[in-house]
């Protein structure tokens, strides 16, 4: 075996034991409309690692909003955690890394605004084997649909990038596009983006935002029901967690990772 393979190897079980439920390598070439960017993050760089960490289907199917929320989160922390040790164990090997965030902190200037990431990692996931594109524009995957979160990692070392799938996972149901309750998603991808993140984001930026500008501008009187109601209370638990995210439906309905429910699990089953 030679060394490039055995180092991805190494590379890849420490992603693994370190949270990610799966985990992709592609060079940068084969992420051209990254390519300036990544360089930018990390000179000299070669090769894109791409770690996913799956969510708990329960909790995105949960009728009340903050498990799922809450599950965001330790997933997040999974696709860190896997991604920072990673990259700390290649720096142990020789090799620069820098670990790269697809949630905050993310670049709030123009004209990103906090709404896209240095590197697209749904499309690292597909260039790196991991899935395909949804009907829902997300990363599909055999082992867990749409259930998962992103993040990863560059490094200067030559590790040995996978191959893209030859196969579509997404089988192109349309469950998720019926299950958006803002008519966001409209097949092949297609996302309005600004109808999807109203709703996501509803507690978010553009909330805040609002709310400042009419405390500005002398509206006081107008936002009461705000400052002393429930849009103030969830938007300082926004502040203090980190997590906005108020919709899971188009993740949650994916039936690549929806086996039946078992009605007959008991205790005299």
């Amino acid at each position: 075996m030679d060394s490039g393979a055995d180092l991805t190897g190494r590379t890849k079980a420490t992603a693994r034991a370190n949270g990610a439920d799966l985990v992709g390598v592609a060079g940068i070439d084969d992420l051209s409309e990254h390519r300036d960017r990544i360089l930018r993050i990390l000179p000299e760089a070669r090769s894109v690692v791409v770690v996913a960490a799956r969510h708990s289907l329960a909790a995105l199917r949960s009728a009340v909003n903050e498990p799922a929320q809450f599950d965001t989160i330790h997933t997040y922390h999974e696709c860190e955690r896997a991604a920072h040790r990673t990259a700390r164990f290649l720096e142990a090997e020789g090799f620069p890394a820098v670990a790269v965030p697809a949630f905050i902190p993310l670049d709030m200037g123009e004209p990103a605004k906090g709404m896209r990431g240095e590197i697209c990692w749904r499309r690292t996931g597909v260039r790196a084997g991991l899935g395909s594109y949804g009907e829902n524009g997300l990363l599909v995957t055999r082992e867990f649909g749409s259930a998962l979160r992103l993040a990863g990692l560059v490094t200067t070392a030559e590790l040995r990038p996978d191959r893209p799938l030859s196969e579509d996972l997404c089988d192109h149901c349309g469950r998720c596009l019926e299950a958006c309750p803002v008519g966001a998603l409209t097949g092949g991808g297609k996302i309005n983006k600004k109808s999807c993140g109203d709703h996501i984001f509803q507690y978010g930026f553009r909330f805040f935002q609002r709310l400042i500008a009419g405390l500005a501008e002398g509206r006081a009187g107008e936002f009461q029901d705000i400052i002393q109601g429930y849009g103030l209370r969830e938007l300082w638990q926004t502040f203090m967690i980190g997590n906005y995210y108020y919709c899971f439906q188009c993740q949650a309905q994916c039936p690549a990772q929806l086996p039946p429910l078992r009605q007959d699990i008991g205790p005299d089953k």
